[in-house]
């Protein structure tokens, strides 16, 4: 919401100076979806503001719970008519972290994600952005009265080709006075778009940042992930050490397991190998995602496969997570978001 323009015109009809701070609090610390749920507002305000103003940019279109309650994804319709989609995911009960994107489409190109076979529409406003976790945290307080704990963008798009919107969101979304989530409970996914980091490191050095390797040789990398060919690896590994320098934090890596690509016991030491030629260990959480099925020819390796390079990078003294695979029953895993 542009709340300049909501300014002039309560100046405009009269009203007195407090009537902006109870709309942004309404909005932003109570998720107000509509002007009939400020009754702070007198109620002839309200019906003035319904003609001239939208509490979010956005329209839900669908709201579509997993078969195991853990997993909630909406379907959102922007202005233009395009559509994005925003997952909700339960890894602990009541700690729920929102996945949000920050484009239409990708123009990363990714082959084994849906999102990225989409190619680029355009990218996403600062408020498009924001009105995705505005929009996620009303439905939670409404359905089950509980709030969003953490936000990772990681949904549609890559999110450092959209870097000024993505730091207006995040400076939004962390804003004591505005939403006032905690920097470190703010996670950006990157391709690896090397400038962006290191800004990233400059801009915002408590969020968190996570890396989509996924392959630790170039010639497999810049198949599964074309940022590649503009961003080598030889360049990431600096980017990721002059990160770690600035910040002092650690990276987390994310890995999508493929069969017969990068799932092999010689890839988990090349990945090994890599991490180390960036930096020590304890600085890397490596997180392991069993490939999600988007339409493509990859496969998810077996259980016992995945269960075996776990154990080698923990063998060679990384900390590993294998991810729950949560939401791929409604198409809203990890690489499964189409804005269908």
């Amino acid at each position: 919401m542009d709340f300049k323009k909501l300014s002039a015109f309560l100046k405009e009809k009269g009203q007195p100076a407090f009537r902006l701070k109870q709309v942004r609090d309404a909005v932003y610390k109570n998720f107000a979806a509509s002007w009939d749920e400020i009754p702070a507002l007198p109620a002839a305000v309200r019906e003035e503001l319904k003609g001239e103003f939208r509490i979010h940019s956005l329209d839900t279109l669908k709201t579509q719970a997993g078969k195991k309650g853990d997993a909630i994804k909406f379907l959102f319709e922007l202005k233009d008519g395009l559509k994005i989609e925003t997952v909700l995911l339960n890894l602990i009960p009541e700690k729920w972290s929102l996945c949000i994107s920050t484009q239409v489409g990708c123009p990363v190109r990714c082959p084994f994600c849906a999102t990225g076979r989409k190619g680029l529409k355009r990218n996403l406003s600062p408020d498009e952005i924001v009105d995705q976790y505005l929009a996620a945290a009303s439905y939670l307080k409404k359905t089950r009265n509980h709030k969003v704990a953490s936000v990772i963008f990681m949904g549609m798009g890559e999110p450092f080709y959209n870097y000024e919107s993505l730091g207006e969101a995040i400076r939004t979304i962390t804003d004591p006075e505005l939403i006032g989530l905690g920097q470190r409970h703010v996670s950006v996914s990157t391709a690896g778009h090397v400038p962006a980091i290191r800004r990233f490191a400059k801009d915002f050095p408590q969020c968190n940042l996570a890396l989509s390797l996924h392959a630790t040789e170039d010639d497999l990398r810049n198949d599964l992930v074309p940022l590649n060919r503009t961003y080598p690896l030889s360049q990431l590994a600096k980017a990721v050490n002059d990160y770690i320098a600035m910040t002092k934090r650690r990276v987390f890596i994310e890995y999508v397991l493929m069969d017969g690509l990068n799932s092999s016991r010689s890839q988990a030491a090349r990945l090994s190998s890599w991490l180390r030629s960036v930096a020590a260990p304890k600085y890397f959480t490596v997180n392991l995602i069993t490939y999600n099925r988007t339409g493509g020819p990859y496969r998810a390796p077996a259980k016992d496969r995945v269960q075996v390079f776990a154990g080698l990078m923990e063998e060679y003294g990384f900390e590993v997570t294998i991810r729950k695979s949560l939401g791929s029953d409604i198409e809203g895993a990890c690489g499964q978001l189409a804005g269908k």
